[in-house]
């Protein structure tokens, strides 16, 4: 059954692909510095809108790091915190 919608799903979205390069056929001038290439547009800027993709991937995955060690630091002071409360709670009895 999850194969069947999986495929009812990207069925419309394989179209939509083929529709746009199909429209986007076009051949468009790429200058790369040391050389040029001649690549349909629509090659261009799926090649393009997967880099964006890529590059937000990665950008989010450094966050999502930094975000974890954030947490594993705070959640040291938090025991160290508790184990010093502890400590003061059984001298002040």
């Amino acid at each position: 059954m999850i194969r069947f919608i999986s495929l009812l799903v990207s069925l419309p979205i394989i179209i939509l692909v083929a529709a746009f390069a199909y429209k986007n056929a076009q051949l468009v001038s790429v200058d790369l510095f040391v050389y040029q290439l001649n690549l349909p547009l629509a090659i261009v800027l799926l090649v393009m809108l997967l880099l964006g993709f890529i590059i937000g991937f990665l950008f989010n995955l450094l966050l999502l790091i930094r975000q974890q060690r954030k947490y594993h630091r705070l959640q040291h002071k938090k025991d160290a915190l508790q184990g010093l409360s502890g400590v003061l709670s059984k001298t002040n009895k």
